[in-house]
């Protein structure tokens, strides 16, 4: 099969979306995207990230993509968690304390934390265009809202944790273990008690 065949038939099963590095790993030379391209079958949207025509828009995915290390957080990761459905404004991400980007993305809000609780509660969900994306988990969420409170707009904070007991997937164990580690096990535990009893 010659490479423009594979590029193709890639294609079709993902939603009209091939990167420069899925073309390196399956040792497609990336020249092929570039000819695609100036032939006008495909259309590069990013840096390393090429889609067809019609082929889906997914900005969360293209994101993460070009960011490698900005985790989905926030009122971002409620949306993703399928927790609200509210489209968040500005797109939350959260990085370690000196990533450094090699050129900042507009329109997001940048959150950094220490690297030790960087990847607390990381878990992949698929965007509505069934492309994996890494998010914090609802009990990483409620913890950076709860260490973060002045900060946060008071409505999403109060409907973000009444809404926790309904949450089909409530993990408390993991909400301790993450609060723990983040230092603010006590905190935790008090907005909790005061929910829940």
């Amino acid at each position: 099969m010659n490479y423009e065949k594979k590029i193709e038939k890639y294609l079709e099963q993902s939603g009209g979306i091939i990167t420069t590095s899925y073309c390196k790993e399956k040792k497609i030379p990336t020249v092929y995207l570039s000819r695609l391209s100036k032939e006008g079958k495909l259309l590069r949207v990013k840096k390393g990230i090429y889609i067809t025509k019609d082929g889906d828009y997914d900005e969360y995915y293209f994101l993460q993509h070009q960011y490698k290390k900005a985790i989905f957080s926030y009122e971002t990761a409620l949306y993703l968690l399928g927790q609200t459905d509210k489209i968040p404004w500005n797109i939350d991400v959260t990085v370690y304390n000196g990533y450094k980007f090699n050129e900042r993305p507009n329109g997001f809000n940048v959150h950094f934390v220490k690297k030790s609780i960087y990847d607390l509660g990381v878990i992949e969900k698929t965007t509505m265009f069934g492309n994996k994306v890494k998010v914090y988990s609802y009990e990483r969420t409620l913890c950076d809202f709860i260490a973060h409170k002045e900060e946060m707009d008071i409505e999403v904070y109060v409907k973000l944790i009444r809404s926790y007991s309904s949450y089909k997937e409530r993990d408390i164990h993991s909400l301790y273990d993450i609060a723990m580690k983040m230092g603010i096990e006590n905190k935790v535990r008090e907005v909790m008690e005061v929910v829940y009893e």
